[in-house]
């Protein structure tokens, strides 16, 4: 589950912009999260949203001179965040382009209705799951999308997401409607953890998930409820309440790279560039 972090203290801060390392670490550190979660979720490609988040990084703690207190420090700095994947979300539009329809078609395809589900197949169910819920996610269009994420992932006010967005508030609130109720929709007609009536199952398509490469039988272990405890809790909730049970009872998505470390090479290259050879 991902979630808006604290804020950072202005001390912090201050001292960030005066080139304190240990407070530009424990700003990266307090940012890193909750950005690769954006990121991971508005970028299909995992090396993209790693590359994004660390871009993103190095903007927020080379402008933190700018920052004028006028809003919290965390508003300002997934403002500089968003911006940046979202560029780089339109940079790569062209070659992910995904809707609701053929999304369902690709959900029907290969799938297996006679399989029977087995409790030794729990984490490529979940791997099935993770991987469905993000490609949904890719059905919406990019200001749905981000509505979504920042509202119901990181649980930011509409005052506060619009503030991100450069929009108002109640347009804010009508595409995070609008995204909610397209979900819902799709959820509750293909998703038989939302609905066990709903014709598509992980068990039904693990056989082509793994013909496809897109499960890995090495993995032992994923964090977070098990699809037994995501059904129970689902039907635990109203209709209305089941899109954001689907979402956010996922695991924390944990980038890959060391981003404080990164930051660290690429700050010092900055402050002490190679001399030039003559």
């Amino acid at each position: 589950m991902t979630r808006q972090p604290p804020d950072i203290d202005a001390e912090t801060v201050a001292l960030a912009a005066a080139g304190d390392a240990a407070a530009v670490e424990a700003i990266v550190r307090g940012l890193q999260g909750p950005i690769h979660a954006i990121a991971r979720r508005m970028l299909l490609d995992r090396d993209d949203a790693e590359d994004a988040t660390q871009e993103s990084l190095v903007r927020i703690v080379t402008r933190l001179a700018q920052f004028r207190g006028e809003s919290k420090f965390t508003t300002w700095a997934f403002r500089i965040a968003v911006r940046r994947i979202l560029d780089f979300r339109e940079q790569r539009a062209a070659a992910a382009r995904y809707s609701f329809p053929a999304f369902a078609e690709h959900l029907a395809d290969g799938r297996d209705d006679a399989a029977v589900e087995r409790v030794q197949d729990g984490v490529l169910y979940q791997q099935i799951k993770l991987a469905c819920s993000r490609a949904m996610l890719h059905c919406l269009d990019g200001e749905h999308r981000i509505a979504f994420v920042l509202g119901e992932l990181l649980e930011l006010s509409a005052a506060e997401a619009g503030e991100i967005l450069d929009i108002e508030p109640a347009t804010y609130r009508k595409r995070l409607s609008r995204a909610r109720a397209t979900l819902t929709e799709f959820l509750g007609r293909t998703c038989g953890v939302v609905d066990s009536r709903a014709p598509c199952a992980c068990h039904r398509r693990l056989a082509r998930a793994t013909e496809l490469g897109r499960v890995d039988p090495r993995v032992d272990h994923i964090d977070g409820d098990t699809l037994v405890q995501l059904r129970s809790h689902i039907a635990s909730v109203s209709e209305a309440r089941r899109v954001t049970a689907f979402y956010r009872r996922e695991p924390e998505v944990h980038g890959r790279r060391d981003f404080v470390a990164d930051l660290r090479r690429i700050l010092g290259a900055l402050h002490h560039p190679a001399p030039e050879h003559s």
